[in-house]
């Protein structure tokens, strides 16, 4: 009986420490860095794919002048701005004033071969 006294008087303990306000705020800071962390691991995971993708596009892409290659830099450089890009000139059709051609065919067919871009985003 003095054993299942002194396991209640602990166990109520611990909640009122875990409900108290200094540990409730301990506990949301390490749930933000978690997230933070977690976050960080994904966008290094994205830039490596989003770099790999880059070079092949402009090994293959060879003939294009300055201003398309920082173009291809600009849309490479991150998972939405290259899914923007998919949408509007590869699905929809839109004219795009500095790729065009064989060259946004190619870039468009790369993106859906290698899986770029996520249906479930």
């Amino acid at each position: 009986m003095f054993r299942f006294v002194v396991v209640t008087f602990e166990v109520l303990a611990l909640v009122m420490i875990l409900r108290s306000a200094f540990v409730q705020f301990w506990l949301s800071d390490l749930q933000v860095t978690a997230s933070q962390w977690i976050n960080d691991i994904t966008l290094v995971i994205d830039n490596k794919q989003l770099a790999n993708f880059r070079s092949g596009i402009t090994q293959h892409s060879q003939n294009l002048n300055e201003a398309q290659l920082e173009y291809i830099l600009k849309i490479t450089s991150s998972k939405s701005e290259l899914k923007r890009f998919n949408y509007l000139y590869c699905q929809t059709g839109d004219k795009n004033p500095f790729i065009y051609g064989i060259n946004l065919r190619y870039i468009c067919v790369e993106i859906d071969r290698q899986k770029m871009i996520n249906d479930t985003e």
